[in-house]
């Protein structure tokens, strides 16, 4: 992966747990890192309203402008922040190689073997929801997992290193609040289960 000129990542989540701000916090982390040229963040919505699938999109280019913004139909890396709105047909689309990050309390073959996964692939895996709930980073009672999941993907993607990362938390959401996302970026890091 640390070779491959674009990188297209999908996030599929649900309306209020904050997928597009996670997919603007990677693409502002990537330029950071120096080894992107450009960059893109877009969402692709639905039905705009809380707990509704959403998907949002990252674009990162090693070597060119990206000029379209079609949605990804194959990515390089799938992210998942929650379990149940993961389908076969999801799982299927992830490009051979590739890296696939789930918040959940199951482990890595779990996933391997319940989509069927048959490329070398990298599957990384935590419990993000439980670990937001137990710092207490919830809003409405639910728990924020797009800050903390980025912990999981900055382990199976150098390029987004934690120093850029935390720079990007505390530039957007401000130093308190974005202090204890940090933290929870690298507690996230560190819990990463990797097959």
């Amino acid at each position: 992966m640390n070779n491959t000129e674009n990188i297209e990542i999908i996030l599929h989540g649900r309306g209020g747990m904050g997928v597009v701000t996670c997919a603007e916090f990677i693409a502002e982390a990537a330029y950071l890192s120096g080894n992107f040229v450009d960059v893109h963040a877009y969402p692709s919505f639905g039905a705009e309203r809380r707990g509704a699938p959403v998907q949002a999109y990252a674009k990162l280019s090693r070597t060119d402008t990206i000029w379209d913004r079609a949605q990804i139909e194959n990515p390089n890396i799938l992210i998942i922040f929650d379990e149940s709105v993961l389908t076969q047909e999801i799982a299927a689309s992830l490009r051979q190689g590739g890296i696939f990050i789930i918040n959940s309390d199951k482990d890595p073959q779990y996933f391997l073997e319940r989509y069927k996964f048959k490329s070398a692939l990298k599957i990384v895996v935590a419990d993000i929801s439980k670990l937001a709930i137990e710092k207490n980073l919830t809003i409405d009672g639910n728990p924020v997992i797009n800050t903390p999941i980025l912990g999981l993907l900055s382990k199976a993607l150098p390029d987004l290193n934690l120093v850029n990362l935390e720079k990007v938390v505390l530039k957007r959401l401000g130093q308190k609040i974005g202090a204890l996302n940090y933290e929870l970026i690298e507690t996230g890091h560190t819990l990463a289960q990797i097959l």
